[in-house]
């Protein structure tokens, strides 16, 4: 009798340290948006909704390519995110690039020629890591594309 109740008190704190690590996980990692901003530094403004998430599947190291597409009503605030650079053509064709590994279908791809971009590596973790983002003005919309080695 006394062994029952001691293994349902240890099943009970097991479960009950499981709960918290998948509680403290979600905490951790609200959706893309926030991820990003631990990945890279980088805030995305408020009152964003994600249109579009894809990526190159799970992998052992967690490497690989995902790319997240966000909206906002009023894009003001994207101005003003990053030092956006015009007709960056080597960029431009890394998102190509990145965009058919992926198997984003050409339809749904950004038009390259209204957009702007910003290339970099702002992790200190892998300097190979690279991340992309692509500004749509007209659209108040960012096509984010992260690589990580």
């Amino acid at each position: 009798m006394v062994e029952k109740t001691v293994r349902r008190k240890w099943e009970a704190w097991v479960l009950a340290g499981l709960a918290a690590a998948v509680l403290t996980g979600c905490a951790l990692f609200p959706d893309d948006a926030g991820a990003i901003a631990i990945n890279w530094g980088i805030r995305l403004p408020d009152g964003y909704t994600e249109t579009y998430q894809t990526d190159t599947g799970a992998s052992f190291g967690g490497d690989g390519l995902r790319c997240h597409v966000f909206t906002w009503q009023d894009g003001s605030d994207l101005e003003n995110l990053l030092s956006w650079s015009e007709d960056d053509e080597e960029t431009i064709a890394l998102v190509r690039e990145m965009l058919s590994e992926l198997n984003v279908p050409e339809e749904a791809r950004p038009d390259f020629s209204a957009c702007l971009s910003w290339h970099g590596n702002v992790r200190e973790e892998d300097p190979r890591d690279q991340l992309v983002i692509l500004y749509l003005p007209e659209r108040a919309c960012l096509w984010v594309l992260e690589s990580f080695v």
